[in-house]
């Protein structure tokens, strides 16, 4: 027994018994994979809706793939030791409550987005049990963090890049090309109502004419969500006195990446992210005593850095004076937000709506003045309330509130005596840095490669930017990795940050910004540089270590049957649908639409399109064996998502052209309930109102049909966007295919819905 400097006894053993040439092994292949893995997260980003379409189904099965891994080797090596906190535990505690929101709402809510979204929440539990088994070595820690800087700042060259030029060139492209031109990019941007001054085109010109940057997500703000927390750290690592890289040379080169990633962020002109960085800093500087001379030290370079950048941004007429001034129209929109997800947390206070479902719930309380229906709340508690209701929301509350606990128990506990390193070396061997690199290069390439495999959605222009920037950072980096000090209360100032920037905007369940908090926070409460308690590190019965193991290799299994496979082969028949429905062959369409359906019963967007292209064959005749077809389908897609108003607006559209051509009683009949529950879906609309007028008006509801006039005028009144007033919309405002030309109207075929509602009201006087 060898007593350690802080007083704790130590278990002395040689490093041949503590860890076999196989358990070193196994241990160093895990933790390269899972370093691969957290550096692919930046390039499989992901969004509220792409994790609810399982667009993120590869990151789910990586990292539960990998925690089976890690089971086998607790079976394999038996004399391995299992690292047991509470913050772990109570993230896994909360996976299994949030079934109780997956599966009490899936009567009337979208039940396949529920599964992709929960299943993206079980990576994150797994993802951070992993982080805690795997990383307890300083220099590993340091490894990791150079790997995720140095990310972040080969995204952040790319982002500058396609705001100063990439960005203006298709703005150019676009307004200086033909309305055919046009029209083409607006398809190819998956938008289908192209008329001028229609919504999707309206926030697509809105988009291009500004400058800020994406590069591999799919919101700007989001960038700046994952910039933000290692920006933080790069800043506070280079300030920290005592760092043996820290020459003046050194010094000027990593100023100049931490400049490189604020300029970046400053482009997004994302407020929350700056705002939360400023704020992290002085707070943990309030409250830290041994960081107040690094925090005013970072307070007086991010004093000098935002002044250099904004004046930059000035320079490329990338930002002007708007970034400030707007600042409180930002955040009137956000209360707008707080508001009325405030009122659907209250109503759905105990088991929420359930993951994927809350854009489809916010239009029920969406204020008639509100700009957008967003997909979240832009704060992280609201987020998992709505989503899952209250038991959850605290469970991951005391995940942060144990975690917390944890760190001033380590800081206090911080010894730096020989023996400790020693025995923590022998317990977990020590991956080397280059191969700590070489597992982040192989996690970039990984996301790249999936992505073009999948979705394409990032260009492959950024492979060939981001790798040499990589190697770039990670040079520059290299000495601290090796010689450098990692101070814990960095990596929590860090974490602090990401919490920050999250309370005013969404990303909590967005992969790409998500794992960047649960691996600082993993890393805040990991061991280094302090001896484990007895009973924290503990060997496991046989029986516990295979109940692990059943656990972990379900999971994967589980998430393969239930979200993987279903969405990525109902995706390829989709796939080869559009194909053939672009090449106007109807009835290999409809195969791979049957298919599609069949492989995934939940997937929406497979009925959705096969009931189009039912809908298409119908212009031709009102075959009955086809209707019959079509309706059974449109009932099938409705049922569902019950509460998707967008579903019942196109069922809606299509049985009033239905109606109008063949005079169908049936079609009114159902074009009139869907309008109805519209306007129970989405009371603020006005829109929606003029449109049950019309269907009201068919049906000989006059009554009604004035009522709704009123409702519908009396909203629009309120609603301060141009865009969205009934004097600039139609009453058909998509193109259906095969219903070309084919337009509800009155008077006149481009007529306004404000002249339709006009000329209905004249209707009703003469009758």
């Amino acid at each position: 027994m060898i007593r350690g400097a802080c007083g704790i006894v130590i278990e002395e053993s040689p490093v041949q018994t503590e860890f076999a040439e196989r358990q070193t092994t196994w241990f160093g292949a895990l933790q390269l994979m899972l370093i691969a893995l957290l550096a692919s997260t930046a390039f499989l980003t992901g969004d509220g809706p792409a994790v609810a379409e399982g667009m993120t189904t590869w990151l789910v099965l990586g990292f539960t793939l990998l925690g089976s891994f890690w089971g086998i080797y607790q079976i394999l090596c038996p004399t391995v030791r299992f690292y047991r906190q509470w913050p772990a535990f109570l993230l896994s505690l909360s996976m299994v409550a949030m079934l109780v929101a997956v599966f009490g709402n899936s009567d009337d809510g979208d039940f396949r987005a529920s599964v992709n979204s929960w299943w993206q929440w079980v990576a994150f539990a797994v993802g951070f049990l992993l982080i805690n088994q795997l990383f307890h070595t300083e220099r590993v820690a340091r490894g990791i963090i150079a790997v995720m800087v140095a990310i972040a700042v080969a995204l952040s060259c790319i982002g500058i890049y396609d705001s100063l030029v990439k960005i203006p060139e298709l703005r150019s492209e676009y307004f200086a090309g033909t309305e055919r031109q046009r029209v083409a990019m607006l398809q190819d941007a998956g938008i289908s109502d192209t008329r001028v001054g229609s919504p999707g085109r309206y926030h697509f010109e809105s988009r291009i004419q500004s400058p800020e940057p994406y590069v591999t997500f799919a919101l700007t703000n989001s960038l700046a969500g994952f910039l933000a927390p290692w920006f933080t750290l790069l800043l506070l690592t280079t300030l920290t006195p005592g760092q043996q890289l820290m020459r003046k040379k050194e010094i000027f080169k990593l100023l100049v990446l931490i400049g490189i990633v604020a300029f970046c962020m400053v482009l997004t002109k994302s407020r929350s992210a700056c705002c939360a960085v400023a704020l992290s800093v002085l707070i943990a500087g309030v409250f830290l005593k041994s960081y107040r001379t690094v925090a005013i030290k970072a307070t007086v370079v991010l004093g000098g850095i935002g002044c250099v950048v904004f004046v930059l941004g000035l320079l490329t007429h990338r930002l002007d004076t708007k970034i400030l001034t707007e600042a409180v129209k930002s955040l009137d929109f956000r209360m707008e937000y707080w508001e009325s997800s405030t009122a659907m947390a209250t109503d759905n206070f105990w088991m929420g709506v359930g993951p994927g479902n809350f854009r489809d719930h916010y239009t029920l309380y969406k204020k008639v003045a509100a700009s957008e229906s967003i997909a979240d709340p832009h704060n992280w508690p609201l987020e998992i309330l709505t989503n899952f209701g209250v038991l959850v929301l605290l469970l991951i509350c005391g995940v942060f509130a144990t975690a917390y606990h944890r760190f001033t128990v380590l800081t206090h506990q911080t010894c730096e005596s020989e023996v400790n390193a020693r025995h923590l070396a022998s317990r977990f061997p020590e991956l080397s840095a280059n191969k700590i690199y070489l597992a982040g290069v192989v996690g970039c390439l990984l996301g790249l490669l999936i992505d073009q495999l999948s979705y394409a959605l990032i260009p492959l222009s950024v492979f060939y930017v981001a790798l040499p920037v990589f190697v770039i950072v990670i040079f520059l980096l290299q000495g601290w990795v090796d010689r450098g000090v990692l101070n814990r209360s960095h990596v929590l100032v860090a974490f602090v940050c990401w919490l920050l920037n999250l309370m005013v905007a969404g990303g909590i369940s967005y992969p790409g910004v998500a794992f960047s908090g649960w691996l600082l926070l993993g890393l805040a409460i990991s061991s280094w540089r302090v001896p484990f308690k007895p009973g924290e590190h503990v060997l496991m019965p046989k029986s516990q270590r295979w109940t692990i193991l059943a656990i972990m290799v379900s999971l994967p299994l589980l998430a393969f049957v239930t979200s993987h496979r279903p969405v990525t082969a109902s995706d390829y028949h989709l796939m080869n649908a559009r194909f053939y429905l672009s090449q106007n062959q109807l009835n290999p369409a409809a195969k791979h639409l049957q298919q599609a359906i069949e492989d995934d019963p939940y997937g929406i967007d497979a009925h959705i399109l096969y009931a189009n292209v039912l809908f298409m064959k119908l212009s031709q005749s009102a075959d009955e064996e086809l209707m019959s077809e079509y309706e059974t389908l449109v009932s099938q897609t409705l049922m569902l998502n019950t509460k998707s108003q967008m579903n019942f607006e196109l069922f809606s559209q299509q049985a009033l052209l239905l109606y109008q051509h063949y005079q169908l009683p049936d079609a009114l009949e159902r074009a009139l309930a869907y309008a109805k529950h519209e306007s129970e879906l989405y009371p603020e609309n006005a829109y929606i109102w003029a449109r049950l007028a019309v269907c009201q008006y068919y049906a000989g509801q006059l009554s009604e049909m004035e009522a709704s006039i009123e409702r519908a005028l009396s909203l629009d009144a309120e609603n301060p966007h141009l865009e969205f007033k009934l004097s600039n919309r139609r009453l058909l405002e998509a193109d259906f295919a095969g219903w070309k030309g084919h337009r509800v109207y009155f008077e006149k075929i481009d007529e306004s819905v404000e002249q339709c509602l006009d000329h209905l009201r004249n209707k009703a006087k003469q009758q």
